[in-house]
C-alpha cells in the first residue's frame, strides 16, 4: 500500500481513538481539531482544585482486562485504576424520597402505588417476575413508551422515565426510537454491542443495586482522563484548526478549515470523520439536545450523598436530570465536595447567558449544545441523507457518536474505532 496517509475530522474519544489504534499499525494520522486538547467532552477538567469531567466519564464495557477495548485502557494508564461500583438513586418529587436506580423491585413495597405496581408487573411477567419476552414489542421496532410500559406496566414508566427521558432528548417517549438510543446500550449490558436482535431486557432490577456489578470493566483513571486521550494521539500531528465543511463535493472535493486550508481527499488513504456528520457538510440540520454542567462547591462539607451514592436522579420536571458528588468516583482527597448538577439545554441557550460565564464554561468543560442527538425517525432519515451524500466520496468514512449518530457513552465510541481499525492491514 503506498498511501498510508489518514486524515481524522475531530480529536474527542472517537478521532483520537481511531488514530491511535491506525498508527499502531503504521498510519501517518493527522487530527484536525479546534479546541487546544484532545478529548472532546472527556477531558478532564479542574474546579476548586476537584477534578471533573462532562458527565462524569466512567468506563464500563463487558469482559476482564484481556477485552481489547479494556486492554487499551488498562495499557494507556499503566493499570492505575479505580474499580468503581456505583451505588445511584432516583429522587421522586411526588413521593417526596429516593429510590434506587435503575428501578428496584424491592423499592416497590414502599411506594404508594404499590397495588397498583404489581398488578401492572404481572401483565407481562411469568410466576418469577420473570419477562415474557413473546408479549413485548421489539427494541428496535418500537417507541421506547411502547417498551417501557409493556415491561414495567405504567405507573412506573410515568413514575421514572416518562418525564425524566422527555426532559433529556427533548422528545416524548410515545416519538423516541428504541432503534437509535437504547439498542446498543441494552446489549451491552450482557456483551459488547452486536448486530443481533436484542431481546429481553428488564429494566426492573431484582440484585443488588449497584449499577453494573459483575457485568462490567467499571474503572476510573487515578489521574483521569488527560493522559488517556494524549498517549492516543502521541504519534498522531495534531493541527489545531477547524472544519468548516466539504467543498467541490462533485470534481475534486476537500475539507475547508477555519484557517483556509485545504484537505484533499484524494491525498489521503482514508478521512474519518468523528465530527457531528450535519456539520462535515456546513450544515446544522440534525436535532440535538444539549447540557450545561453547573459546578458547585460545597466547603466544609465532606459528603453530599447517602450510603455513598454517586448520583441522584430527578424523574420529575425539575430542571436538572442528575446530580453527582465527584469525588466519590475520582476519589479526591478534600474536606470539601464538588456537586456536578446536569442540565439539558437546547440549541440557542448560549445566547441566555452571560458571555464571561458562557467563555468560562466553554472553556471548562461545562457546556455543550450538541451532546445527544435526538433520534426520532425523522431525524434517523436526515443522517441517512447524509450518509448518501457521502457516498460519491469513496474514502470518507465515518467514526464515532456524532457522526455515526448514535447514543454511545465513551466506551462504545472507543469501540466503533476499534472495530473499524481491523479493517485495516499492518503497514
Amino acid at each position: 500500500m503506498n498511501n498510508r496517509n489518514v486524515l481524522i475530522l475531530g480529536g474527542g474519544v472517537a478521532g483520537s481513538s481511531m488514530a491511535y489504534y491506525l498508527t499502531e499499525k503504521g498510519y501517518d494520522v493527522t487530527i484536525l481539531e479546534k479546541n487546544s486538547k484532545v478529548g472532546g467532552l472527556a477531558r478532564t477538567c479542574f474546579y476548586g482544585g476537584h477534578p471533573y469531567e462532562f458527565g462524569p466519564h466512567i468506563w464500563f464495557w463487558p469482559g476482564g482486562k484481556e477485552a481489547p477495548i479494556n486492554d487499551t485502557v488498562v495499557r494507556l494508564t499503566n493499570d492505575e485504576l479505580y474499580y468503581i461500583e456505583r451505588r445511584l438513586f432516583t429522587y421522586v418529587e411526588p413521593d417526596n424520597r429516593k429510590y434506587r436506580y435503575p428501578v428496584h423491585y424491592r423499592d416497590v413495597a414502599l411506594m404508594p402505588e404499590r397495588e397498583q405496581i404489581e398488578r401492572e408487573l404481572r401483565e407481562n411477567r411469568d410466576q418469577q417476575l420473570k419477562l415474557i419476552e413473546s408479549q413485548l414489542p421489539e427494541i428496535g421496532n418500537c417507541k421506547f413508551a411502547e417498551y417501557f410500559t409493556a415491561a414495567i406496566g405504567p405507573t412506573l414508566y410515568n413514575k421514572f422515565m416518562a418525564n425524566y427521558t422527555w426532559k433529556m432528548w427533548n422528545i416524548p417517549g410515545d416519538e423516541l426510537e428504541t432503534s437509535m438510543v437504547w439498542a446498543d446500550r441494552f446489549q451491552s449490558e450482557k456483551a459488547a454491542p452486536t448486530t443481533q436482535k436484542v431481546t429481553g431486557y428488564d429494566p426492573l432490577k431484582f440484585d443488588d443495586h449497584t449499577l453494573g456489578k459483575g457485568i462490567r470493566f467499571q474503572v476510573y483513571p487515578k489521574h483521569g482522563w488527560n493522559a488517556v486521550w494524549d498517549a492516543m494521539v502521541t504519534r498522531s500531528t495534531v493541527v489545531r484548526d477547524s472544519v468548516v465543511g466539504i467543498e467541490d463535493e462533485y470534481r475534486k472535493p476537500y475539507v475547508l478549515t477555519g484557517s483556509g486550508e485545504k484537505y484533499f481527499f484524494a491525498d489521503y488513504h482514508t478521512v474519518f470523520c468523528s465530527i457531528d456528520i450535519d456539520r462535515l457538510w456546513g450544515e446544522d440540520a440534525l436535532p440535538y439536545t444539549g447540557r450545561m454542567m453547573i459546578p458547585l462547591l460545597i466547603p466544609g462539607l465532606a459528603h453530599a450523598f447517602p450510603e455513598g451514592a454517586e448520583s441522584l436522579h430527578y424523574s420529575s420536571c425539575e430542571f436538572q436530570t442528575r446530580v453527582t458528588e465527584m469525588k466519590v468516583i475520582t476519589r479526591h482527597d478534600s474536606p470539601d465536595t464538588l456537586i456536578l448538577i446536569e442540565v439539558p439545554v437546547l440549541p440557542g441557550a448560549a445566547k441566555c447567558f452571560p458571555s464571561n460565564t458562557l467563555e468560562y464554561a466553554l472553556e471548562h468543560n461545562l457546556f455543550a449544545e450538541k451532546a445527544y442527538p435526538q433520534q426520532s425517525a425523522q431525524a434517523f432519515d436526515t443522517y441517512e441523507a447524509y450518509v448518501e451524500r457521502g457516498r460519491k466520496i469513496p474514502n470518507l468514512r465515518y467514526v464515532g457518536r456524532h457522526a455515526e449518530f448514535k447514543y454511545w457513552g465513551m466506551a462504545e465510541t472507543v469501540n466503533s474505532a476499534y472495530e473499524k481499525s481491523l479493517a485495516f492491514p499492518q503497514v
